[in-house]
C-alpha cells in the first residue's frame, strides 16, 4: 500500500501513522518498522521491496518529502513501486503538494494520498466540529455550549483538544459535565493576535486592553502582535477596495487579494460590509507607522495600548465616542 500524507496537522498525521503501525506484529516491531529520510529515499525503497521476516504487515516511513525537489534519482528510485509487496505500507510525509507534478502523479498511480491540514482558525464552525467528533470518540458526552466554548479555548490547536478531553474524560469519569465545569478546567487561552485584530476592527476598547494585556502577559513580541494585525488589515482593505471597484467573482478577488482560500470570501465580505475604505486606509497607514516605530526602537509596551486604541477609535459609531 503506498501512502501519501501532506499537510500541517501533525496530530491527525501522528493517528494515521499510529493506525498503520498498529497493524504489525508488536513483536517484530523493530525489524518491521522503519522511518528515513527523503534523502535515504533509495534505502527506503529496499527496505519497502524486501518482505517482512515476520510473515506479517511492514511499514516503511519517508519523512520531509519535497517533491519539488526531487529530480531524476527519486523518479528513478520510485519505480520500484511496482514491486513492494502487498502487505507492506510506505508512507510518504510532506507538508505540501503541487498536484500538476509528474511525480505527484506517479505516486498516485500506485497509491492514495491523504490531505491533513490544521483547520483556518476563523472556521470556528469547523472547530466545534472537530472537537464534538473527538469528544463522541472519546464517549464524552459534551453539551453544545460546552463544545463551543472548546473551540473558542482552545482554537485550531487539535493535539491540545486531544490533551483536553482526556483530561475531561478522567475528571467526568461518563458522567455529564456543564460548562462553569469546564471553564474551571480548561481556561481559555487563545488570546490571539487575530482576537486582537477582530477587537480593534469591531471598535471594542475595553476588548483591545484586556488583549493586549493578555498576550504581552504570554510575552508575546509587539512586533509580531502588529504585523498580524497589519496583515489582516490590509486583507480587509484590499477586499473591500476590490468589492468596491466592481469585482464580485471571489476567485478573482483571492487572486487579487493573496487570499490562498476563496471559501474565506464568504467571510472577510460579511467582515468588512460596514467598514469604510476610507477608515481602513487610515488604519492601516497608522499600523505601519507603528510598525516602523517598533522596529526602530521607538515603541514601548504602554505605547502600543495608545497606538491600537486611537486605531479602534476610527471603528466606532460616531456617537459612542
Amino acid at each position: 500500500m503506498i501512502i501519501l500524507l501532506v499537510g500541517d496537522d501533525q496530530f491527525a498525521i501522528r493517528q494515521k501513522l499510529e493506525h498503520y503501525r498498529a497493524e504489525l506484529d508488536p513483536q517484530w516491531l523493530e525489524l518491521c518498522y522503519h522511518r528515513f529520510p527523503a534523502s535515504a529515499l533509495e534505502q527506503a525503497m529496499s527496505a519497502a521491496r524486501t518482505p517482512s521476516l515476520s510473515g506479517g504487515k511492514r511499514l516503511v516511513v519517508v519523512e520531509d518529502c519535497n517533491l519539488k525537489q526531487w529530480g531524476d534519482a527519486q523518479v528513478e528510485s520510485l519505480q520500484q513501486l511496482a514491486q513492494i509487496p502487498d502487505a507492506t505500507t510506505i508512507v510518504f510525509l510532506a507538508t505540501n503538494v503541487d498536484k500538476r507534478l509528474k511525480i505527484y502523479k506517479h505516486l498516485i498511480k500506485y497509491g492514495q494520498c491523504f490531505e491533513l491540514s490544521l483547520i483556518p482558525p476563523w472556521r470556528t464552525d469547523l472547530i466545534a466540529e472537530a472537537i464534538a467528533t473527538q469528544a463522541k470518540q472519546m464517549k464524552l458526552r459534551l453539551p453544545k455550549d460546552v463544545v463551543e466554548y472548546l473551540a473558542e479555548a482552545i482554537g485550531n490547536d487539535i493535539t491540545r483538544a486531544a490533551s483536553e478531553l482526556r483530561k475531561l474524560a478522567i475528571y467526568t469519569n461518563g458522567q455529564p459535565v456543564c460548562l462553569a465545569e469546564v471553564q474551571s478546567l480548561i481556561p481559555c487561552q487563545t488570546q490571539s493576535n487575530l482576537q486582537l485584530a477582530e477587537a480593534v476592527r469591531n471598535g471594542e476598547s475595553e476588548a483591545v486592553v484586556r488583549l493586549i494585556d493578555e498576550l504581552l502577559a504570554r510575552s508575546e513580541p509587539m512586533l509580531v502582535m502588529v504585523a498580524t494585525l497589519l496583515t489582516q488589515f490590509r486583507t480587509w482593505l484590499w477586499v473591500k477596495s476590490a468589492l468596491a471597484s466592481g469585482i464580485q467573482n471571489n476567485t478573482e478577488i483571492a487572486q487579487l487579494c493573496n487570499v490562498g482560500n476563496p471559501n474565506r470570501l464568504y467571510y472577510l465580505r460579511q467582515e468588512v460590509a460596514t467598514m469604510t475604505l476610507r477608515t481602513l486606509i487610515q488604519a492601516v497607514t497608522k499600523l505601519v507607522d507603528l510598525e516602523m516605530s517598533i522596529k526602530q526602537g521607538a515603541v514601548q509596551a504602554n505605547a502600543i495600548m495608545t497606538s491600537l486604541l486611537a486605531i479602534a477609535r476610527l471603528f466606532q459609531p460616531i456617537h459612542s465616542k
